[in-house]
């Protein structure tokens, strides 16, 4: 069984997060840093999915959707705005 918490840091590229994965077996990431879709975490973050079937998960007016074959992450997201995506992809069946 995976841990439901880990952190992930890259010193080299200048940017740290963590991984949660819920109950549902689905995870996020949430990511911050110089290369990532964020202003290094001062008000915003990157955040990613994944369904436990290994699809690619984004959220879309209000609705999660998979994306196989693919990724996508959702870029510049507040601090409210990842914590309702962490609340509503652990309800997501």
């Amino acid at each position: 069984m995976s841990k439901a918490f880990s952190t992930h840091v890259r010193e080299d590229m200048n940017h740290d997060g963590f991984h949660m994965t819920f109950a549902n077996g689905c995870t996020i990431s949430v990511m911050f840093g110089k290369y990532t879709y964020s202003d290094n975490g001062e008000t915003t973050a990157e955040v990613a999915a994944w369904h436990p079937n290994g699809n690619w998960m984004y959220h879309q007016e209000g609705d999660w959707i998979e994306i196989p074959d693919g990724s996508e992450v959702m870029p510049r997201r507040t601090a409210d705005e990842v914590a309702k995506l962490m609340h509503s992809l652990s309800q997501y069946k």
